[in-house]
């Protein structure tokens, strides 16, 4: 080692940082890695107990500085020597490792990373006994470490809330929303936009966003996709590759849009397809802030964000298929029979229950067999679909168009009155008319409709009833000369709907010595039971269902306590506790049920009525539902 006075103190400081100096690089017994550290003047070797990340220190890897009582820096070396604020003179209080140094005595200084190098603070080097020393050594390895450690957490956390989003939402509308909201959250992004590939078109529309002012959004909302590019998303949909810009400013496709369309100021811009097995679901496009370190850096993050998106997507396509292909007619692209029926079922009993009325309308193609015989049955098919095309731009956002069956067509219209349905069936009929078909040989047909309307309950009791009543009425409207529609100008059948089962076939299900006692709570609580059932709107079979409920429940619940799978079999498995399961599954476990029915809520509230007096229900009403307990305190003041 060179014997120059300040090598020795070098020497020194570097002993109490606890790095060992040799003379000679033969010397024997070191205990780890001989590094030659050349300074001005001189050569320093340093015997490292581990080689570290870097194969050789000089003057520009390790300084050193020694510090005065006031902050001041007395002396520096090598790498201390180009760091403004470690040169001669400089104070060090104020600057960015000033923390290191605690001014209380004792105090044995620390270490911190800062801008790609570490420093190394301690006491009483040589000298001057209150000088302190400070050891800088090059830590671009360690930067480098650090910035992927950030990137690869900052890829962990946006991957595990976009999966979370991801296995949350089957329907794709959902999806494409939870999953932008998460995308700019996750990432730090100031915006995102994520379009979908319309089926019926090719075009591209903007399925959702966030962080997009109107402006963005309105001339975003629909894209050509693959007819020119006038944006970046559709150049990506058009070409099929990923589009990125550093600064949205500095390209022609982002300067009029992303650049201005931004709540937050927007630095770079990703713009990526959404595809599987190279069909192209759709876009997705992730616009950074200004000034985030991370976004340029992203690529591998935002290309993993793109494909888990993408399949995500696929998958929830399928299950919309699927959906689509048990609820929906193929031909025409109208709801099946069956999901009329279960339509019709839901808003007859809602219309029962608000006092609302539902109207219904039939329709038929005129003389359709001669389109089949004449001209094929693909042309009759066509008829359908042209038809179908007509119903569909007729109705409102909460009516339903079916394929009854066959040439015939229903309509559905929930809160309708007498002359909105006729109003409906006009417009349907007008349009159809307006729809000339013509064949494949290029020959005009005239194509007419004939239709027939009824109303619940002014013209029926009953789903079945209605669809009669609106089959008669079109029945009229054929009879009287086709193209036409006709209101059906009957009252609703005068017979009592049929209980869907006895009450003494529900008796049966619960053991004898049960039954007297069940009997005499239907006739304790007969008269509440209709002073719910009124206010509540229940249709009759509901009070059916309601009073069987009285009956059963207790020695079911009982059974469920004491686990005597045999009672609970005998009730679950007769066909008259078929509409009695949901209620008592309920009753019996409410934390297996997403959601208590109504009837389950009133009989919960009745046996505690006759469970203690009702001193539950008045200590405790919070645990019964809120409705229910209303009324009948209400009943109980109008008694």
């Amino acid at each position: 080692m060179a014997q120059d006075s300040n090598f020795e103190r070098l020497a020194q400081l570097l002993k109490e940082v606890g790095i060992r100096t040799v003379d000679d690089r033969s010397v024997d017994g070191r205990s780890g890695f001989l590094v030659d550290v050349p300074f001005d003047g001189g050569t320093i070797i340093l015997d490292l107990p581990h080689p570290g990340p870097i194969s050789a220190l000089g003057s520009d890897s390790i300084g050193l500085a020694v510090i005065d009582p006031v902050g001041y820096v007395r002396q520096s070396w090598g790498l201390a020597e180009r760091i403004n604020y470690l040169r001669v003179g400089s104070s060090i209080s104020d600057s960015p490792i000033g923390p290191l140094f605690d001014p209380e005595p004792g105090h044995s200084g620390g270490a911190m990373y800062l801008e790609g190098n570490r420093y190394f603070a301690g006491h009483h080097a040589t000298g001057a006994p209150d000088d302190r020393f400070l050891l800088v050594t090059s830590a671009r390895e360690e930067g480098q470490i650090r910035k992927l450690a950030s990137k690869s957490g900052r890829m962990a956390g946006a991957l595990k809330r976009l999966g979370k989003a991801l296995t949350m939402h089957q329907t794709m509308d959902d999806l494409c929303v939870s999953s932008a909201h998460e995308i700019a959250s996750a990432m730090e992004l100031a915006a995102v936009l994520i379009w979908m590939v319309e089926p019926e078109d090719g075009c591209l529309r903007l399925a959702a966003s966030v962080g997009v002012n109107r402006m963005g959004t309105t001339s975003l909302n629909r894209l050509r996709g693959t007819d020119g590019s006038g944006c970046a998303a559709e150049l990506v949909a058009d070409s099929g590759q990923i589009f990125t810009v550093g600064n949205v400013v500095e390209h022609v496709l982002t300067t009029h849009l992303e650049a201005k369309f931004c709540y937050l100021k927007p630095g770079g811009v990703t713009v990526h397809p959404l595809v599987i097995s190279d069909r192209l679901l759709g876009v997705l496009e992730m616009v950074g802030r200004e000034g985030d370190p991370h976004f340029a850096d992203g690529g591998e993050l935002h290309q993993t964000v793109a494909e888990h998106l993408a399949l995500a997507l696929n998958s929830a396509a399928m299950f919309e298929n699927l959906e689509r292909l048990a609820s929906h007619d193929p031909l025409t692209g109208l709801a099946n029979h069956r999901a009329l029926q279960e339509f019709l079922q839901q808003r007859t009993t809602e219309a029962e229950r608000t006092g609302q009325s539902l109207g219904a309308i039939m329709i038929d193609v005129d003389h359709f067999r001669s389109f089949n015989e004449e001209e094929g049955h693909d042309a009759g098919d066509a008829v359908l679909r042209q038809v179908a095309e007509a119903i569909k731009g007729c109705l409102r956002g909460y009516d339903l168009g079916a394929r009854y069956g066959g040439e015939e067509f229903t309509v559905v219209m929930p809160g309708s009155s007498e002359l909105g349905i006729e109003t409906a069936a006009e417009r349907i009929r007008a349009r159809v008319e307006a729809m000339p078909f013509i064949t494949r040989s290029g020959r005009e047909r005239h194509l007419t409709v004939s239709l027939g309307c009824a109303l619940y309950p002014n013209n029926a009791s009953d789903v079945p009833s209605l669809l009669k009543a609106a089959d008669l009425a079109l029945f009229e409207a054929k009879r009287s000369g086709r193209n036409r529609a006709v209101r059906y100008r009957g009252t609703a059948a005068s017979h009592t709907p049929q209980p869907p089962f006895s009450l003494d076939s529900v008796r049966d299900l619960i053991p004898a010595e049960a039954r007297p006692a069940a009997d005499e709570r239907i006739a304790r609580f007969a008269d509440e039971v209709g002073w719910l059932a009124d206010r509540l709107h229940l249709s009759s079979s509901q009070r059916v269902i309601l009073q069987a409920l009285l009956i059963v429940t207790p020695s079911y619940l009982e059974a469920w306590k004491k686990g005597d799978q045999k009672e609970i079999d005998i009730v679950e498995s007769s066909e008259e506790a078929r509409l009695l399961l949901p209620s008592l599954r309920a009753l019996a476990d409410p934390s297996n049920v997403s959601r208590i029915p109504l009837l389950a809520k009133v009989v919960e509230v009745l046996l505690a009525l006759e469970g203690d007096g009702g001193r539950a229900l008045a200590e405790q009403p919070s645990r019964f539902d809120a409705e229910i307990v209303s009324l009948i305190w209400e009943y109980g003041r109008a008694a």
